[in-house]
């Protein structure tokens, strides 16, 4: 008996451990479809902070709030700052949702990494997909250096209020 409380005790240390696990490993959506990884992202730039806002085609507020995390970026950058997109799929067709994001950013070019949730592995480990497949939208999460989340909002001019006192 007491071995199996042991064994749930610390199932259930690692699950709790593993949900303050924000780290993001995918494929960029760019020509060269390279693996990106936050830790190596931070690592490399000597960034303060990293700024992971996820995004949807069907999401305005998401698509809106794109120029504007571009115009700080390339101010702020050398602040500190790095930036991810995680576009998520659209219900349905997850093909269809790479070649429409695709277009997209082809039309519409921005100066940050953006990468595809193709099967949403990110989305439910950041919480903003849960498991019975709904998505919260617009979600932007702020973390420090070593990982750890400082804040997460839904609204861009909160999270430029927050990052502002982060300076």
């Amino acid at each position: 008996m007491k071995k199996i409380i042991l064994f749930v005790f610390f199932f259930s240390f690692f699950q709790l451990c593993a949900a303050d696990d924000y780290s993001i490993e995918l494929y960029a959506m760019s020509g060269s479809g390279r693996l990106v990884s936050s830790d190596e992202m931070m690592k490399k730039s000597g960034a303060k902070y990293l700024i992971v806002d996820f995004f949807s085609l069907m999401c305005d507020p998401c698509k809106r709030s794109l120029p504007k995390w571009d115009g700080f970026l390339k101010e702020n950058k050398s602040k500190g700052f790095e930036f991810i997109l995680v576009s998520l799929p659209a219900e349905g067709d997850r093909k269809k949702t790479e070649k429409d994001l695709k277009d997209y950013f082809k039309q519409n070019k921005f100066g940050f990494e953006t990468v595809f949730d193709k099967y949403s592995v990110v989305g439910k480990k950041f919480g903003v997909v849960e498991k019975s497949g709904d998505v919260t939208l617009p979600m932007i999460f702020v973390l420090d250096k070593s990982g750890k989340l400082l804040f997460k909002t839904a609204s861009f001019d909160e999270a430029m209020a927050k990052i502002k006192n982060l300076k």
